[in-house]
């Protein structure tokens, strides 16, 4: 699919994020695994001096699954980090053979996280 197509689906991705308006949209950070008929997705809002974990917006999968399939089936990609900062995304993507295939998704999001964040505290909903 060509790169228009995949662009217009990472704006499409921040429009879903924009619904969140109970907190501001930049310092949202979005890390997901994606496969057939498959995605994964956990979404951090960065307040300063904590992470607070938010629960998916509506149709985020739906996007998500539709711009892993507009990547180039020879070369999908397994895990993306999207994120927002002054009002513009950046997103990185991890092809199947940069993954551990013994590490949890779990865990690999956890050391993304910490990566990205250093040791910051993770606020997450009740239930």
């Amino acid at each position: 699919m060509a790169n228009d197509e995949i662009e217009r689906l990472l704006n499409e991705v921040g429009n879903v994020l924009a619904q969140d308006t109970a907190y501001p949209l930049d310092g949202t950070f979005l890390y997901t695994e994606a496969a057939s008929q498959m995605v994964d997705m956990s979404i951090f809002k960065d307040l300063g001096d904590h992470l607070l974990f938010r629960l998916s917006m509506h149709g985020l999968s739906d996007v998500l699954l539709e711009l892993w399939e507009a990547s180039d089936p020879k070369k999908r990609w397994v895990a993306m980090q999207y994120w927002i900062t002054d009002g513009q995304f950046t997103a990185s993507f991890t092809y199947p053979e940069e993954i551990d295939p013994n590490e949890r998704t779990m865990d690999r999001r956890d050391r993304i996280v910490r990566q990205r964040y250093g040791n910051k505290r993770i606020v997450y909903p009740s239930l």
